[in-house]
């Protein structure tokens, strides 16, 4: 093959695997909160969508408004850091695609 078109080879076999790369930390990307007080805990993925609950064993003491008000508030602060990750990860890839 010719230089030029090894170099265009090459640099696509760069850019899949850094696209692989991103697609497969991406689909493994999990975030865990736990509530301040520690009756929740909330598992998201990068999407931030919730793929775990956990509630404390005793939950006698709380009201089931409060519970909901907690767990949403745990929801919503793990799924803005697994946002803010894939980001991340999403702006890496960008940049080593530029530079290929």
């Amino acid at each position: 093959m010719t230089e030029p078109l090894e170099g265009l080879i090459s640099r696509g076999q760069r850019a899949l695997n850094s696209m692989q790369g991103a697609a497969e930390t991406l689909a493994g990307l999990r975030i865990v909160h736990r509530s301040p007080d520690g009756v929740v805990e909330v598992e998201v993925d990068s999407h931030g969508a919730v793929v775990g609950l956990d509630l404390a064993p005793d939950l006698t003491r709380e009201s089931a408004s409060r519970l909901g008000s907690i767990i949403v508030a745990t929801a919503e602060t793990a799924a803005r850091d697994a946002l803010a990750r894939r980001e991340v990860i999403l702006r890496d890839m960008q940049s080593s695609l530029t530079e290929t």
